[in-house]
């Protein structure tokens, strides 16, 4: 037993020393297999946030300071986006295994506290290789830093091309400025422009771009007219408003071809309201950058701009991102923003320092120093959703620029012409030639598909009056249903397309006069069924009940015309959605004070008329359920319409699915009411059946047609039922009239007859009982007395009429 304890003991003894070592040779693997792990490590200097109070003196140029923050945001967006996808994971370079990251520094917009980080960053040992600055004219200064460390860097701004002369440290991905307009000139000179001005602000960038341009084009006969200079400005003012004046007033003396603009998104948005307040329309306004802030702007349709690169233009997939479209597409998914230059230049420097230390591994090196990681860059040549990538001898990307022009909301490639999608628009249309585009959402197939399905109901609609008034053209009632769901489904016409004034002034008619004819109608005749069945002796005429339902439809038309003339609509143009791309779009706009007003008391009266059409659904219920579900079914899903439009106007839902939802509800209303009340009268007007029974109570259309209801007409001809189950009631109920009137005749005989006081009588008729009970009557009076027997007759025909009066309304009914 001992032996056998002193064996157990022993083997787990042995097991557990053996489990001990093999987790120190894990470890030891692993601190061995991480040491040969190489972290390649990318250093970058943003102004993602204002300057401090107090640090240092404050930055002077505010528009370049607020164009810095904006692109920085968009060079860490593309850095996450490109350490989420593939900068966290370890690659195998042969039997070199390296790591990727990145490490951000603030400089607060502040030219001194950039240049202090790069050199930080320089110095340190642990960082690879440096990325930025993020602004053009903190380029320079990073780039003293970068040479006197002697540490390999890639710009992500556009630098003037002598920056890279002798420079064997910096690399540049997108087009030095004083090169930018190289693109523009073929354009230039294939749409015949002779003569250029430019507008530019006065900072070292704009300034640069702009100046370029005489020497670009004058190997090409054009010429440059003019050059303006604006102060840079941060946020629009009067002053800023009055300098872009004197610019654009300069340029019209002038008449230059094409104008080129070198400034920020606040001026570029000041020169082009400005523009179009002067009515000042230059052949073309080309900018020098893609100026994806004016894109929501109406005034920008049509502008020109100048790009490295655009989501528009198709490249070969890669195996990073895959095409320019699914590279966005990835974007906005991870991101949940729409991909410009700076971001997708961020997300393309990694990877071009990805294939660079790849190359330097693969040539079979031990070591990555800044030599060899410099000689790799420069020798790289790779194809990605960026373009290809390929630098000259001057650390310069072979990558071209390519114009665009905003059409219609979109950013479109119009040269070189292997990219051009759509030929370019030269000269543009003047601000009173504009052509106003339809909303987004009343374009191609939802247009067309709205007109056609109104046309379609409003037609059916149409056809069933036609059809009504061939067959009952005495019942005004119905037809007028038929007729007011017919002006009612024509509403998606007045609404969708590009408004002109008389379609401003005529889109509250249809729908508001549509459903007032017709559900105004519905409620004059459940009153009317109503009346017929009740016990009330009184019946409104025809004529009538028609005349107040008129003065109820004027009231609604006098608050229409009221809305028309008192606060008149017109067309007006504004951007749909500031989240949408532009449309120089059209839209209804009142220029009065009560419109709102106006539109409130409409729509009250149309919620009272609907209440008090669902009153008579109610009470009609079980004498003309049919003539109910219309009024239900047309009241539903008008209450459907008024909530969208609520949404609509107070909401901030997509305006296309409430104006959808709007259109169907009135489609689905107002064609069921139709249908519904009308198409049994046809189904047995076409096809009779002995056992027909429409409704459970008695049948609407017997008094529609009649001229029972009219106390005024001649012919009482009796309508004939069908419900055969209903008429023996109604015979039955005849039967118990004429019994309780023969009761009361019976009554009237057996009770005592009082005597009467006349004092006029003369004395031959006076007659006095006797004592003694006998007759006193003279004898030459042989008839017996007249008064007390006319006074009983004329009381009992009274009510014999009365019981007849009833009886009859019986029969009517």
């Amino acid at each position: 037993k001992k032996k056998t304890q002193i064996s157990i003991l022993l083997l787990a003894t042995i097991a557990m020393v053996s489990l001990w070592a093999c987790l120190v040779l894990l470890f030891t693997a692993r601190v061995l297999c991480d040491s040969s792990v190489v972290e390649v490590v990318i250093g970058v200097s943003l102004s993602l946030n204002a300057q401090p109070q107090g640090v240092l003196p404050p930055e002077v140029d505010a528009g370049a300071s607020a164009a810095r923050q904006a692109n920085s945001r968009r060079i860490l967006n593309g850095l996450s986006l490109w350490k989420t996808l593939h900068g966290a994971t370890v690659h195998q370079y042969g039997t070199k295994r390296v790591h990727y990251s990145y490490i951000i520094l603030e400089d607060f917009n502040n030219v001194t506290i950039m240049q202090q980080n790069y050199e930080l960053m320089a110095r340190d040992p642990n960082i690879t290789l440096l990325m930025g600055p993020i602004q053009s004219d903190f380029t320079l200064a990073a780039m003293n830093s970068w040479i006197t460390y002697g540490k390999p860097a890639i710009s992500t701004s556009s630098t003037q091309v002598d920056y890279f002369k002798n420079n064997l440290w910096t690399f540049s991905i997108l087009t030095p400025f004083n090169r930018l307009f190289q693109s523009s000139v073929p354009v230039w000179t294939n749409a015949g422009v002779r003569r250029i001005a430019y507008i530019t602000e006065d900072v070292s960038v704009q300034f640069s771009q702009c100046s370029a341009v005489p020497e670009v084009v004058e190997s090409y006969g054009i010429s440059v007219v003019a050059k303006y200079i604006i102060p840079t400005a941060s946020v629009e003012t009067p002053e800023s408003r009055k300098k872009a004046h004197d610019a654009l007033a300069h340029m019209r003396e002038l008449d230059p071809d094409v104008v080129v603009v070198c400034v920020y998104t606040t001026n570029a948005v000041t020169l082009l309201e400005v523009a179009e307040d002067m009515a000042y329309t230059p052949k073309a306004f080309w900018f020098s950058a893609t100026m994806s802030g004016l894109t929501p702007l109406p005034q920008a349709n049509y502008i020109y701009s100048i790009t490295n690169w655009s989501p528009a233009v198709e490249y070969p997939a890669d195996i990073w991102y895959g095409t320019p479209q699914d590279f966005t597409a990835t974007v906005s998914k991870a991101l949940d923003v729409v991909p410009d230059l700076y971001l997708a230049t961020s997300a393309i420097l990694p990877i071009v320092v990805e294939q660079a230390v790849g190359n330097v591994f693969k040539a079979g090196n031990d070591q990555l120093t800044p030599d060899l990681l410099r000689d790799a860059i420069a020798g790289l040549k790779i194809s990605t959703f960026f373009g290809n990538i390929e630098f000259t001898s001057d650390h310069l990307c072979k990558h071209e620029n390519f114009v665009l022009q905003l059409i219609e909301g979109h950013q479109t490639p119009v040269a070189p012409l292997a990219v051009q999608s759509v030929k370019l628009i030269y000269p543009v249309p003047t601000w009173q030639d504009r052509i106003f585009v339809v909303p987004p959402y009343f374009s191609s197939g939802l247009y067309v598909h709205l007109v056609v399905l109104s046309i379609i109901c409003a037609s059916f609609t149409f056809l069933l009056l036609v059809l009504w008034l061939v067959w009952w053209r005495r019942d005004v009632l119905h037809a007028l249903v038929l007729a007011g769901s017919t002006i009612a489904l024509l509403y998606p016409l007045v609404v969708v397309g590009s408004p002109s004034a008389s379609i401003c002034g005529l889109r509250p008619w249809p729908l508001n006069l549509g459903f007032a004819i017709s559900f105004l109608a519905l409620t004059a005749l459940g009153y009317r069924e109503r009346a017929l069945a009740s016990d009330n002796a009184y019946v409104m005429t025809k004529a009538r009940l028609i005349k107040i339902y008129a003065l109820l439809v004027a009231v609604l038309i006098a608050l229409l015309l009221i809305m028309s003339l008192g606060t008149p609509t017109h067309p007006e143009r504004r951007a749909i959605d500031p989240v949408r791309p532009a449309k120089d779009v059209l839209v209804c706009a009142s220029s009065g004070d009560g419109t709102v007003a106006l539109s409130v008391i409409v729509f009250v009266y149309l919620a009272l008329v609907s209440v008090l059409g669902m009153f008579f659904a109610w009470r009609i219920y079980y004498y003309a359920r049919r003539l109910s579900y219309a009024m239900i079914w047309c009241a539903t899903w008008l209450t459907g319409w008024f909530v969208t439009e609520l949404a609509r106007t107070y909401g901030t839902g997509d305006p296309a699915v409430a104006f959808v939802l709007r259109c169907y509800f009135v489609f689905i209303a107002f064609v069921g009411t139709s249908t519904i009340l009308v198409f049994p009268r046809f189904r047995r007007h076409l096809c009779p059946r002995k056992d027909d029974d429409e409704e459970s109570g008695s049948d609407s259309d017997s008094f529609s047609e009649s001229d029972s209801f009219d106390g005024d007409d001649k012919d009482k001809t009796k309508p004939q039922s069908n419900d055969t189950l209903v008429l023996e009631s109604l015979q039955i109920e005849l039967e118990v009239q004429r019994a309780r009137i023969a009761e009361l005749e019976q009554k009237v005989q057996k009770a005592p007859q009082p005597t009467p006081t006349v004092p006029s009588l003369p004395l031959g008729s006076i007659h006095t009982p006797r004592g003694d009970g006998a007759d006193n009557t003279p004898a030459s009076s042989s008839q017996p007395s007249e008064a007390p027997a006319l006074s009983d007759r004329s009381r009992r025909s009274q009510e014999i009429k009365k019981a007849k009066r009833k009886d009859s309304h019986d029969e009517k009914k």
